[in-house]
């Protein structure tokens, strides 16, 4: 099995090297703007002669990043600064906007827009690119030192085909790709997977997931507590005047309070995937989170947004595989949380004030998100029944299906058309 595995490691770069990754950025952002900005003009201009002559389809031709490029290197006798740099940041830029089009023809994504500096800087390079224990070789920049030493070449030096350079705050960052061989994971067949074996996670914004062993993992919350700061270096940021140098150090310490923030979080989330997955269990169920759709209630969009429930999703998805572990993700329409996990009674009238409820059909009381994480254990439980039953097997469980259990009733009216592959290494809904 090869497995890619991505890294991402800061430089340690003087001024000189600092002022050249900057440059590098720019006129990759250039080369990109330039023939953004030559495709809408054509285009506007063809627009008008289509109206002009009423003629039924607008004449232009889009081309592609190789013909681009054969214009791009004309410029480059006309603007000889832009040979400062490596021959990469343009060609490389000029790759991304065509992908950046298929992917609008394709309706995965919006037109195009333009790049602006100091948001996103990052250039692309080619070519003899190596990176040993301590350093980086790259293009034109040559040896970097790296700030992470003996990661993740151990000895000697590996050649690359392609590495990224950013920069987030005041801080520059490379990132590529490694191939690895390893031995594929086995996932457990289904027949085998008992109630044990599973486990129900959920997420929510006071404790960022709670199992359904009753294991709590703490929001750190960053952005809620970094926002006065936040706050006040944006005041400072307002206050100077544009293009003043003042103006650019304030921007640097704003951006070094968003970049603690992201990484925060970034830390609170694959500490939470890692420990779940070094439990080992056979299966793991999430609830399916739109937070784009529960941010539109204004009073909690922000803890919401901090609580970043779609890279909780994504992070799981690749450590699962990697782990041999189901992962299952629950529609997002089974309320988890007002199931009474004992008999399956629904309690309709359970608010999102109530942390703790009793039910009122066997007199269990319940703490909410533990409930909510034993029912999704119950949906897996339910979902691998459904399974072997059409494959004709026998589900080794302990679990049993209760008479009136609205539960059974709701998966069944609701969820039994649903398709779900348990030959892949993780199995969404």
């Amino acid at each position: 099995m090869i497995r890619m595995h991505s890294y991402k490691i800061e430089l340690k770069i003087n001024n000189s090297q600092k002022a050249l990754c900057a440059k590098s950025a720019g006129i990759s952002r250039y080369a990109y703007n330039w023939e953004l900005d030559k495709l809408i003009r054509e285009y506007e201009a063809n627009k008008s002669l289509a109206i002009m002559y009423d003629l039924p389809k607008i004449p232009c031709t889009l081309g592609n990043a190789q013909d681009w490029h054969k214009e791009w290197v004309l410029l480059k006798n006309e603007f000889p600064w832009i040979r400062e740099v490596s021959k990469c940041c343009g060609q490389e830029s000029l790759r991304d906007l065509e992908y950046a089009f298929k992917q609008f023809f394709t309706k995965k994504s919006d037109y195009p827009k333009f790049k602006k500096k100091g948001n996103k800087d990052s250039f692309r390079l080619t070519g003899s690119i190596y990176i040993a224990s301590n350093y980086a070789q790259l293009p034109i920049l040559g040896k970097i030192r790296l700030k992470e030493k003996n990661y993740p070449i151990q000895e000697g030096k590996l050649k690359l085909s392609q590495a990224t350079v950013s920069r987030q705050a005041d801080r520059w960052f490379v990132s590529f790709l490694i191939k690895e061989d390893i031995e594929a994971p086995e996932l457990a067949p289904i027949s085998e997977i008992e109630t044990n074996d599973i486990l129900g996670v959920d997420l929510g914004i006071k404790e960022l997931a709670i199992t359904s062993e009753g294991e709590a993992f703490n929001n750190p919350k960053a952005y809620k507590s970094h926002l006065k700061k936040l706050q006040r270096y944006q005041r400072m940021v307002s206050r100077r005047v544009k293009g003043s140098t003042n103006r650019k150090k304030a921007i640097t310490r704003l951006s070094r309070v968003h970049k603690k923030v992201a990484d925060i979080r970034n830390d609170a989330v694959h500490k939470l995937a890692s420990s779940l997955v070094k439990a080992k269990p056979k299966v793991i169920v999430i609830e399916t989170l739109k937070p784009k759709n529960m941010s539109k209630n204004h009073k909690l969009a922000s803890s919401i947004l901090d609580s970043s429930f779609g890279k909780i999703r994504d992070t799981l998805k690749y450590k699962c595989s990697w782990a041999g572990i189901h992962l299952i993700m629950a529609p997002t329409f089974y309320a988890s949380s007002r199931y009474c996990s004992v008999c399956g009674h629904k309690h309709n009238e359970l608010k999102l004030s109530d942390r703790e409820w009793t039910c009122s059909n066997c007199g269990v009381h319940h703490d909410r998100d533990v409930n909510a994480a034993k029912n999704l254990q119950y949906y897996a439980l339910w979902l691998m029944d459904k399974h072997l039953r059409e494959t004709a097997t026998r589900l080794s469980s302990s679990q049993s299906y209760a008479c009136g259990d609205e539960r059974l009733q709701f998966l069944t009216e609701q969820c039994s058309s649903m398709k779900q592959e348990f030959n892949a290494m993780y199995t969404i809904i």
